[in-house]
């Protein structure tokens, strides 16, 4: 089977408006600012926000992705014909909710005879079909937070078997009421509007948008990019909303991730974890990592994002993934913000310090509702 690469890529989320701004805001925040990052950013309710200005949220969503998708394929420098030859897969949870949401606020104040703008997701994919002039249709991903994932997972298996050339992942995720009122129904949000990963003393998670557009190829446009080594799938069926306290199949994802790679845990430079901040799932996967480690004899660096970007939920494996890997060839691995106490019987602990390296083979792991689990190795080490 060929390799796959990831050779171009994008990030908007409330780092800033592109790569760039991204890393540059992400090396500037540590514990002693992390609270006037947070104030800067959220606005009215504890959420990260995209900070830009938009019209409607119709027209925030069309130019996020318009610009997400652009950026993907200037960075992967790709010639028209390429562009067309792209197979688009889609990977979110709320989908284009916030719009149906606006229309039927329009309708509620008789603004509109119309009560919801569009029934399905389908024109979501015909939006980026007709942006990017693609000869193939879209598939649409909802595996709840490992939609994106699984949309890349997905594209790179494709890729390898030669059913297609490369892809175009696109993972979002934008405010709107009905997730947010439902996480905050299901009482997982923070009331201290503080990230705490991992620490025993989390009071939730924090919702974030975030849109990132990953371009998968079987030949690499730059000698870092990072090449896909594996991908893992399980399910937890404990539970539609929690994860198994135990962590098992979590921790066993893992090592099936590893065991396809033929690497050990000492190969790997460091291991993103999910780390949503809400208790059950926090405990389970501190229980996972613990159980991952004492089943292999060996530790790595567990890194930690969503205290930079919130959780972007569907689109957090895009978002995620895009922001470590270049992070790392910005020579960057970033610490672990706001943690302070371990649970009294979870031996590891997340990274703490900076790590400045510019070559790295990563664990990614991202758990959903309804038990999804996918664990995703990636390396740029030459």
């Amino acid at each position: 089977m060929q390799k796959v690469y990831i050779t171009g890529s994008s990030l908007i989320s409330a780092l800033g408006n592109d790569k760039k701004e991204a890393i540059n805001k992400i090396k500037q925040i540590d514990n002693s600012n992390y609270e006037n990052y947070l104030k800067e950013n959220f606005s009215n309710i504890n959420f990260y926000r995209i900070n830009q200005k938009f019209s409607s949220f119709e027209d925030k969503f069309l130019s996020i992705i318009k610009q997400s998708v652009k950026d993907a394929i200037i960075d992967a420098n790709l010639s028209k014909e390429e562009i067309k030859e792209l197979h688009i897969f889609i990977g979110s949870t709320s989908m284009s909710i916030s719009i149906n949401e606006e229309q039927y606020e329009k309708y509620v104040k008789k603004q509109s005879s119309e009560q919801i703008k569009k029934i399905g997701y389908g024109d979501i994919g015909t939006f980026i079909e007709q942006l990017i002039d693609a000869k193939y249709k879209s598939t649409i991903i909802q595996t709840a937070c490992t939609s994106s994932v699984n949309a890349i997972c997905y594209a790179k298996d494709m890729i390898k078997n030669k059913e297609i050339k490369r892809a175009l992942i696109v993972g979002f995720e934008f405010f709107n009421k009905s997730t947010y009122k439902g996480f905050k129904s299901l009482m997982l949000l923070s009331n201290e509007g503080k990230y705490k990963p991992f620490d025993k003393n989390s009071d939730g998670l924090i919702l974030g948008e975030g849109c990132s557009s990953v371009i998968l190829d079987s030949k690499k446009n730059k000698d870092d990019d990072f090449e896909i080594l594996s991908t893992n799938n399980s399910f937890d069926n404990y539970s539609v909303t929690s994860s198994n306290p135990n962590g098992e199949v979590t921790s066993d994802c893992m090592i099936m991730a590893l065991e396809k790679a033929s690497l050990e845990i000492e190969d790997l430079t460091c291991l993103k974890a999910h780390a949503t901040g809400s208790e059950n799932s926090n405990f389970s996967e501190a229980r996972a990592l613990d159980n991952l480690f004492e089943k292999c004899n060996a530790t790595t660096n567990v890194v930690i994002l969503k205290p930079y970007i919130g959780h972007t939920l569907g689109a957090c494996g895009a978002t995620e993934t895009v922001l470590l890997c270049e992070s790392i060839k910005n020579n960057y691995i970033p610490k672990t913000l706001n943690f302070k106490e371990s649970y009294e019987d979870i031996q590891f602990k997340p990274l703490l310090e900076n790590v400045y390296e510019n070559q790295a083979t990563v664990l990614f792991h991202y758990i959903g509702f309804g038990g999804s689990n996918t664990s995703m190795i990636l390396s740029n080490v030459r």
